[in-house]
Protein backbone atom coordinates (compact mmCIF):
# COMPACT_ATOMS: atom_id res chain seq x y z
CA UNK A 1 0.00 0.00 0.00
CA UNK A 2 1.62 2.93 -1.17
CA UNK A 3 0.13 6.29 -0.45
CA UNK A 4 0.74 9.04 -2.81
CA UNK A 5 1.76 11.83 -1.17
CA UNK A 6 0.63 15.52 -1.89
CA UNK A 7 2.83 17.62 -3.25
CA UNK A 8 4.98 20.05 -0.61
CA UNK A 9 3.83 22.66 -2.67
CA UNK A 10 1.57 22.87 -6.17
CA UNK A 11 2.07 24.09 -9.86
CA UNK A 12 0.17 27.10 -9.15
CA UNK A 13 1.45 28.32 -6.34
CA UNK A 14 4.87 28.21 -7.44
CA UNK A 15 4.12 29.70 -10.92
CA UNK A 16 2.03 33.03 -9.05
CA UNK A 17 4.97 32.76 -6.74
CA UNK A 18 7.81 33.12 -9.39
CA UNK A 19 5.61 35.66 -11.68
CA UNK A 20 5.09 38.22 -8.61
CA UNK A 21 8.97 37.64 -7.80
CA UNK A 22 9.56 38.13 -11.59
CA UNK A 23 7.34 41.61 -11.46
CA UNK A 24 8.89 42.58 -8.56
CA UNK A 25 12.29 42.24 -9.60
CA UNK A 26 11.39 44.18 -12.86
CA UNK A 27 9.87 47.12 -10.83
CA UNK A 28 12.87 47.75 -9.00
CA UNK A 29 15.20 47.44 -12.11
CA UNK A 30 13.24 50.00 -13.73
CA UNK A 31 13.04 52.16 -10.76
CA UNK A 32 17.32 51.94 -10.32
CA UNK A 33 17.15 52.62 -13.92
CA UNK A 34 14.98 55.76 -13.60
CA UNK A 35 17.09 57.45 -10.82
CA UNK A 36 20.06 56.63 -12.88
CA UNK A 37 18.97 58.63 -15.67
CA UNK A 38 17.85 61.41 -13.54
CA UNK A 39 20.97 61.15 -12.30
CA UNK A 40 22.99 61.21 -15.64
CA UNK A 41 20.47 64.00 -16.74
CA UNK A 42 21.19 66.27 -13.71
CA UNK A 43 25.54 65.44 -14.14
CA UNK A 44 25.04 66.87 -17.77
CA UNK A 45 23.29 69.77 -16.95
CA UNK A 46 25.77 70.69 -14.64
CA UNK A 47 28.21 69.83 -16.56
CA UNK A 48 27.16 72.39 -19.46
CA UNK A 49 26.78 75.07 -17.17
CA UNK A 50 29.79 74.83 -15.26
CA UNK A 51 31.17 74.81 -19.07
CA UNK A 52 29.12 78.12 -19.49
CA UNK A 53 30.35 79.52 -16.40
CA UNK A 54 34.47 78.66 -17.65
CA UNK A 55 33.72 80.26 -20.96
CA UNK A 56 32.18 83.35 -18.92
CA UNK A 57 35.37 83.20 -16.65
CA UNK A 58 37.65 82.80 -20.16
CA UNK A 59 35.89 86.20 -21.50
CA UNK A 60 36.71 87.82 -18.03
CA UNK A 61 39.77 87.33 -18.02
CA UNK A 62 40.58 88.10 -22.00
CA UNK A 63 38.82 91.65 -20.61
CA UNK A 64 41.22 92.00 -17.83
CA UNK A 65 44.33 90.75 -20.47
CA UNK A 66 42.74 93.39 -23.16
CA UNK A 67 42.16 96.76 -20.57
CA UNK A 68 41.54 99.00 -23.75
CA UNK A 69 38.54 96.54 -24.98
CA UNK A 70 37.13 96.53 -21.27
CA UNK A 71 37.30 100.17 -20.71
CA UNK A 72 35.89 100.72 -23.73
CA UNK A 73 32.86 97.95 -22.89
CA UNK A 74 32.31 98.87 -19.51
CA UNK A 75 31.99 102.55 -20.22
CA UNK A 76 29.86 101.99 -23.08
CA UNK A 77 28.02 100.04 -21.00
CA UNK A 78 27.05 102.97 -18.38
CA UNK A 79 29.63 102.14 -15.47
CA UNK A 80 27.42 103.94 -12.86
CA UNK A 81 28.90 107.64 -11.61
CA UNK A 82 30.79 110.22 -13.60
CA UNK A 83 34.28 109.37 -12.32
CA UNK A 84 34.52 106.48 -14.69
CA UNK A 85 34.40 108.21 -17.76
CA UNK A 86 37.97 109.16 -16.63
CA UNK A 87 38.69 105.72 -15.78
CA UNK A 88 41.94 104.03 -16.41
CA UNK A 89 43.82 101.23 -17.87
CA UNK A 90 43.83 100.03 -14.76
CA UNK A 91 40.15 100.43 -13.25
CA UNK A 92 39.83 98.58 -16.07
CA UNK A 93 41.74 95.80 -15.37
CA UNK A 94 40.87 95.78 -10.98
CA UNK A 95 37.38 96.18 -12.61
CA UNK A 96 37.81 92.70 -14.89
CA UNK A 97 39.40 90.97 -12.26
CA UNK A 98 36.88 91.71 -9.41
CA UNK A 99 33.53 90.65 -11.93
CA UNK A 100 36.09 87.48 -12.30
CA UNK A 101 37.03 87.20 -8.58
CA UNK A 102 32.64 87.47 -7.89
CA UNK A 103 32.23 85.21 -10.24
CA UNK A 104 34.07 82.11 -9.23
CA UNK A 105 32.50 83.75 -5.46
CA UNK A 106 29.37 83.16 -6.54
CA UNK A 107 30.24 79.28 -7.83
CA UNK A 108 31.11 78.86 -4.06
CA UNK A 109 28.11 80.43 -2.58
CA UNK A 110 25.84 78.19 -5.04
CA UNK A 111 28.06 74.91 -4.52
CA UNK A 112 27.26 75.95 -0.41
CA UNK A 113 23.55 76.42 -0.95
CA UNK A 114 23.23 73.16 -2.55
CA UNK A 115 25.75 71.25 0.34
CA UNK A 116 28.18 70.58 -1.57
CA UNK A 117 30.76 72.50 0.46
CA UNK A 118 30.88 72.75 4.06
CA UNK A 119 30.23 75.84 6.57
CA UNK A 120 33.64 75.98 7.36
CA UNK A 121 34.90 76.03 3.47
CA UNK A 122 32.39 78.64 2.88
CA UNK A 123 33.15 81.13 5.23
CA UNK A 124 36.54 80.92 4.05
CA UNK A 125 35.61 81.78 0.86
CA UNK A 126 33.30 84.39 2.75
CA UNK A 127 36.26 85.66 3.97
CA UNK A 128 37.41 86.31 0.94
CA UNK A 129 34.80 88.09 -0.41
CA UNK A 130 34.95 90.30 2.50
CA UNK A 131 38.46 91.44 2.04
CA UNK A 132 37.56 92.14 -1.51
CA UNK A 133 34.18 94.01 -1.13
CA UNK A 134 36.92 96.58 0.99
CA UNK A 135 38.18 97.69 -2.76
CA UNK A 136 36.50 100.66 -3.74
CA UNK A 137 35.84 98.98 -7.58
CA UNK A 138 33.78 96.45 -5.14
CA UNK A 139 30.72 98.30 -5.03
CA UNK A 140 30.11 99.50 -8.77
CA UNK A 141 30.92 95.44 -9.54
CA UNK A 142 28.29 94.95 -7.72
CA UNK A 143 25.80 97.11 -8.59
CA UNK A 144 26.98 97.30 -12.50
CA UNK A 145 26.20 92.84 -12.51
CA UNK A 146 22.95 93.20 -10.71
CA UNK A 147 20.70 90.90 -12.43
CA UNK A 148 22.85 88.93 -13.98
CA UNK A 149 24.26 86.33 -10.93
CA UNK A 150 22.10 84.58 -8.44
CA UNK A 151 19.85 86.61 -6.64
CA UNK A 152 20.38 85.05 -3.31
CA UNK A 153 24.05 85.40 -3.77
CA UNK A 154 23.49 89.40 -4.78
CA UNK A 155 21.36 89.56 -1.47
CA UNK A 156 23.71 88.08 0.62
CA UNK A 157 26.97 90.42 -0.60
CA UNK A 158 24.11 93.41 -0.17
CA UNK A 159 23.22 92.87 3.43
CA UNK A 160 26.46 90.47 4.35
CA UNK A 161 28.85 91.95 2.86
CA UNK A 162 28.62 95.49 1.91
CA UNK A 163 26.28 96.37 4.92
CA UNK A 164 28.96 95.14 7.43
CA UNK A 165 31.32 97.85 4.97
CA UNK A 166 29.52 100.68 5.86
CA UNK A 167 28.78 99.81 9.31
CA UNK A 168 32.29 99.92 9.67
CA UNK A 169 33.22 102.68 7.88
CA UNK A 170 30.83 104.55 9.81
CA UNK A 171 32.60 103.51 12.68
CA UNK A 172 35.79 104.50 11.49
CA UNK A 173 34.37 108.04 10.61
CA UNK A 174 32.66 108.20 14.55
CA UNK A 175 36.11 107.51 15.91
CA UNK A 176 37.64 110.14 14.27
CA UNK A 177 35.31 112.60 14.52
CA UNK A 178 35.53 112.44 18.12
CA UNK A 179 39.45 112.80 18.34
Amino acid sequence: MSRIRAPLVDTTTLIVTSTVVQTAVISITLIVFVLQFRSQERAIKEASYQGLIGRYNDLVMSLADKPDLALALFVAAGMPGEAYKDATREDAQLFSHLLLAYGIIEEAYLMYAKKWIGEDDWMQWSAFLERLSRHPLFPVVHTMSSGTFDSRFEDYVSTKILSKNRTASETDRSSTTEL
